[in-house]
């Protein structure tokens, strides 16, 4: 057994020969050998040597602890005693120094671009001088990827990284003696702080060799240890501290925007207070988990909560929003009977991965927003097609949700909203889709709503058509608005049904009026017709240049005008009709003899000759004449075929002459049925029309 002596790390060393290739010396040991004398390695008071041919000097190797505490070395990759193990810092890459890869993007690295942070000096000017230099900050900050980017300004320096656990006092013994810049990169601090690891004394003694050793800490740890009188705080106190906060500053944020890598822009756009290296680490990971099966299973309105505060933030809204409104947006999506709001709500916002919920707290109380890569990560999935259900676009309602929340004074940007809006819904407009326009339309003004209304209109929309034709009537484009009224009749509105009408008459009036007084007797005759009855006596001026322009036609109208006014003239007129072939001339003309009485004959070959030129009334009027000649059963006939077919006058007649045939039941039944086809007398018969006594036809109506 040797004895055992401090060595230069303040720790016992111990020497005990064992087996027959060892050598052993009692004492102070000043050279000690292992394995064959001509090709071995030999650890002479600390310091790294061989013996002729083998490995190079500098060739390093921790071996076991049993190795250790018998001080033999064996040559193992990855040791202290390996040259492999001392990388020159400008070879060592990100990946090396525990820098995480982001979602992956084909032909880009695994890695982003580093993005220069506003510690970085400070850092830089820790790291010129020895002993331990420690990044702060909390999980996912980008503590390895600064402390990498900062150890690359040490020009000239070669850098070891020990595995966890590992006795660093092998690291002294093995660096003493052999001058050189050296850097041990201690990613994760806490995990080389054990019994064989960091402490005071140790730190000092490699901090006097000129060696750097850089770690990285959480904040509240190293705050938390530091002032303990341990070894462990005694060691901390020694650091030189250098803070990496989570939330990126303007500046950080502005080089970011400006790196030359399209995972840059997003994260510039949506990091957040998260900060953009929380969103290149575990961004991707969090979306994943939003995304996964498990998920709409475990969390069904969890999983829909989450794409509600995604679409949010996709509809222009940027900030946080009050749990209400998300619950209203979230419910656009549909309810889950299976999972309570709350309990979605809690799962959204409970922390992963250490860092954060997929649903993050606003700064006002109760207000929420999605974690911003989730939203990158959706827009760069649906840019690429990789749709997904909850990937689909905003619903409808969501938009007008919103605008509506604005409107009624929510704390949301409403122009933001609504670009977000018409960018998402322009294709569908453009295709258009009427009932999209009108309800765009109902959210904004001025000539963007009129463009919209009128699209809607165009493609058919009834409120639209009515909106825009009353707009153009309002300024003066009657002509134009009578398109519009008829798309909106079409759709089945009354009121443009009768606004049509009463513009499509003053239109007619207005160009029939013009040909007329230029010497056209068709138009003179149909300018007469469209104003009889409306205008009393302005319709014979126009009969009378009708049929003074040649236009023979107008002897049917000008014989009724006749009629009605009692003029003797009014037969002549009208037989001249007759001897043209109108039927409206035939019928009247009939008619006319039939009430003048003693023209029976005559009235009823006329009614049988318009009959047969298809008049609508002249089998009514016929049947009447002939019940009067006594000819009952042709006229029953007669009528009942004109009942039939709608005619309320004919049912009337009929409930008349079964009255007078003592029948009350079926009297009764053709005034019901002529009642039902809304015919005047049987109306006021029944007493549901109120009308001057002594009304009773004895007469036959034209």
């Amino acid at each position: 057994m040797g004895r055992e002596s401090d060595d230069e790390t303040g720790g016992k060393r111990s020497v005990e020969a064992t087996g027959s290739r060892s050598i052993a010396a009692g004492g102070n040991i000043g050279n000690a050998y292992t394995g064959n004398v001509s090709n071995g390695i030999f650890i002479q008071a600390g310091r790294i040597g061989h013996v002729s041919h083998g490995p190079s000097v500098g060739e390093r190797s921790a071996g076991t602890p049993e190795d250790r505490a018998t001080g033999v070395e064996h040559d193992r990759h990855g040791s202290v005693l390996d040259p492999a193990a001392w990388q020159p810092v400008g070879d060592v890459q990100p990946v090396e120094f525990g820098v995480g890869p982001t979602r992956r993007i084909p032909g880009q690295p695994e890695v982003p671009p580093y993005v220069p942070r506003d510690c970085d000096e400070a850092l830089r000017a820790e790291l010129a001088h020895s002993g331990l230099v420690l990044v702060l900050g909390e999980r996912y900050v980008g503590k390895s990827y600064t402390a990498w980017h900062g150890v690359r300004s040490l020009e000239g320096y070669r850098l070891y990284t020990p595995d966890p656990g590992e006795d660093l006092r092998e690291v002294l013994a093995a660096l003493k003696g052999e001058p050189g810049k050296y850097v041990i990169w201690l990613d994760e601090l806490t995990d080389h702080l054990g019994e064989d690891g960091l402490d005071r004394r140790l730190l000092g003694r490699l901090a006097g060799l000129g060696v750097v050793l850089l770690g990285t800490m959480r904040s509240d740890e190293y705050y938390g240890r530091r002032t303990m009188s341990d070894r462990v705080g005694l060691a901390l106190a020694k650091a030189r501290a250098v803070e990496v906060p989570q939330e990126w500053s303007e500046a950080e944020l502005d080089r970011l925007k400006d790196v030359d890598d399209p995972r840059a822009y997003p994260a510039y756009m949506w990091s957040g207070k998260e900060g953009a290296a929380s969103y290149f680490a575990i961004g991707h990971m969090m979306y994943d988990e939003w995304r996964r099966p498990g998920t709409k299973l475990e969390h069904p309105r969890g999983q829909l909560l989450v794409r509600a505060a995604v679409d949010l933030a996709r509809c222009g809204v940027k900030g946080a929003v009050p749990t209400e409104l998300l619950r209203q947006v979230q419910e656009q999506y549909g309810t889950e009977e299976r999972e309570s709001f709350e309990d979605a709500l809690t799962w959204a916002t409970t922390r992963m991965f250490g860092v954060s919920g997929l649903l993050v707290a606003g700064e006002e109380h109760r207000t929420w927003r999605a974690y911003g890569a989730l939203v990158a990560e959706a827009e760069a999935l649906r840019a690429e097609d990789l749709r997904a259900e909850d990937l689909e676009p905003v619903p409808d309602g969501v938009w007008w949700l919103l605008l509506d929340a604005a409107e009624g004074g929510a704390r949301i940007d409403r122009e933001a909203v609504l670009d977000a809006a018409r960018a998402a819904l322009r294709p569908r407009i453009e295709a258009g889709e009427p009932d999209l326009m009108v309800a765009l339309a109902d959210r904004v003004g001025g000539d963007e709503r009129a463009d919209l209304i009128r699209r809607a209109a165009e493609a058919g929309h009834r409120e639209a058509a009515e909106e825009w034709a009353a707009h153009l009537v309002d300024a003066g484009d009657e002509a134009a608005a009578i398109r519009y009224l008829e798309i909106a009749a079409r759709g089945g509105s009354v009121e443009a049904a009768r606004e049509a009408g009463r513009l499509h008459r003053e239109r007619a009036e207005l160009w029939l009026r013009t040909a007329a007084e230029a010497g056209d007797g068709a138009a003179a005759h149909e300018l007469g017709d469209l104003l009889y009855g409306s205008a009393p006596g302005q319709e014979m001026r126009w009969y009378v240049k009708a049929v003074g322009a040649g236009h023979e036609r107008a002897a049917t109208s000008l014989g009724r005008t006749l009629v009605h006014r009692g003029s003797s003239d009014a037969e002549r007129w009208l037989r001249r009709g007759a001897e043209l072939g109108d039927p409206r001339a035939v019928h009247t003309l009939a008619a006319f003899l039939y009430c003048a009485g003693g023209h029976d004959t005559e009235a009823e070959r006329l009614f049988r000759r318009a009959m047969e030129a298809g008049h609508p009334d002249a089998a009514r009027n016929l049947g009447a004449l002939l019940l009067r000649m006594g000819a009952a059963d042709e006229a029953v006939e007669l009528l009942k075929k004109d009942a039939e077919r709608g005619n309320g006058e004919a049912a009337f007649w009929l409930s008349l002459h079964f009255g007078k045939r003592r029948d009350p039941e079926e009297s009764a039944k053709w005034l019901r049925r002529a009642a039902e086809q809304e015919d005047y007398h049987a109306l006021r018969a029944m007493g549901l029309l109120p009308v001057p006594p002594g009304d009773q036809p004895d007469t036959v109506d034209e």
